[in-house]
């Protein structure tokens, strides 16, 4: 990879390799550092606060600014997907997981989001007898940013394994995330993985502790009125996030209970097998292949198998994605209009890019490359 093409964003699999490498390569779990800290200051780094950095999580196109004036798009239309992983209990070791796999997660969901800018957002959560019951990082597509964040995570590790805490997580992306594709009148992505259930209410003293003293003054400024004295269910919160995410429960292990408690949730459909954590970027790729169309239900076994999981698992995540709402994202608004990498935009601010009809016959060429880099909306 050319130094101008880091420049402007453009990752591999190599960059992701090589960063992930550089956090893993001590004996001991990648987030050591970030958890002795957070013993000793009682806080999380800003970067993975939930209540940090303005408290709303944001995913904006990445603009190139042409000498003639315009904006040019450098990647494409931003897709932003967020997961939140249980750190508690059996799920302890689940951000080295993440770290170890990222790599794949980028590659593999990439490769079923042509022309588009993946973003993504990895977070955990334990439950509210923990130190720490979310940590909720920025929605990054640059490998250093999104490893950095993971490295700052600080999982619960101990503690039971039973009734976790996902629907702070949830609430923050149903009620605290602006998102560009949102304003397409398309859906990010969203993935809770956990092999408990949790609980199907949220308490006011949590979401102040979880998000600061600020939470519902910002909740109301990211355009949702919340009434403190009458929260959402869980249910509810959920319902509300698929309204702008396409979003799952991707179950660790088969406890029938643990599946009937989120299918009350999510709805049987939006609960889907995860036969390990290892397997996390393959299942999040079908998923979301199938529902941007980029991947027929036919071709989801040689999918998973050409990528080294055995038959049998691929046959129980074949089975578990059969009924999911494939091609949800076509059938939204303005899936085809969706921009493409090197549209030109006339200000960062706009929803849609120059119409090629409009624009002169002196504008320069949109692929020129005299720039710095990437500037964010």
């Amino acid at each position: 990879m050319s130094r101008k093409d880091e420049e402007k964003g453009t990752q591999s699999r190599e960059v992701f390799i090589g960063e992930v490498e550089k956090h893993t390569s001590s004996p001991g779990p990648a987030t050591a550092r970030a958890e002795q800290k957070a013993r000793e200051t009682g806080r999380l780094h800003p970067l993975v606060d939930p209540a940090g950095y303005g408290v709303i999580r944001r995913s904006l196109p990445r603009f190139v600014q042409l000498p003639s004036g315009p904006w040019r798009l450098a990647v494409g239309t931003p897709i932003p997907v967020e997961v939140r992983l249980d750190t508690t209990g059996s799920m302890g070791g689940n951000v080295d997981i993440a770290l170890r796999v990222l790599p794949d997660t980028y590659t593999l969901c990439s490769s079923v989001l042509p022309e588009c800018d993946l973003q993504i957002a990895i977070g955990i959560f334990g439950d509210v007898l923990d130190m720490f019951v979310l940590c909720r990082p920025q929605f990054e597509m640059d490998a250093r940013k999104i490893v950095e964040q993971l490295t700052l995570m600080v999982p619960e590790r101990a503690g039971g394994d039973h009734t976790e805490d996902p629907q702070y997580g949830l609430f923050g992306a149903a009620y605290l995330t602006a998102t560009y594709l949102e304003r397409l009148g398309q859906k990010g992505y969203d993935f809770t993985v956990s092999d408990e259930d949790g609980r199907e209410w949220l308490g006011e003293d949590q979401l102040i502790r979880v998000f600061g003293n600020e939470i519902f003054d910002k909740v109301l400024e990211n355009g949702h009125q919340i009434n403190r004295h009458h929260l959402p269910t869980t249910k509810e919160v959920v319902q509300d996030l698929l309204k702008r995410a396409h979003a799952f429960f991707l179950q660790v292990g088969d406890n029938s209970l643990v599946t009937k408690s989120w299918v009350e949730v999510f709805g049987a459909n939006r609960v889907i097998a995860l036969p390990s954590t290892e397997l996390l970027p393959l299942v999040q790729a079908v998923i979301i292949g199938l529902t941007e169309g980029t991947l027929g239900l036919g071709q989801v076994a040689s999918f998973l198998t050409e990528q080294g999981v055995s038959q049998s698992d691929a046959r129980q995540i074949t089975r578990s994605v059969a009924n999911i709402p494939i091609g949800a994202q076509m059938a939204l608004p303005n899936f085809a209009r969706r921009p493409k990498p090197g549209a030109l935009f006339r200000e960062k601010t706009d929803l849609w890019p120059i119409d090629p009809n409009e624009l002169a016959e002196s504008e320069p060429a949109a692929d020129k490359d005299e720039d710095d880099g990437d500037t964010w909306l």
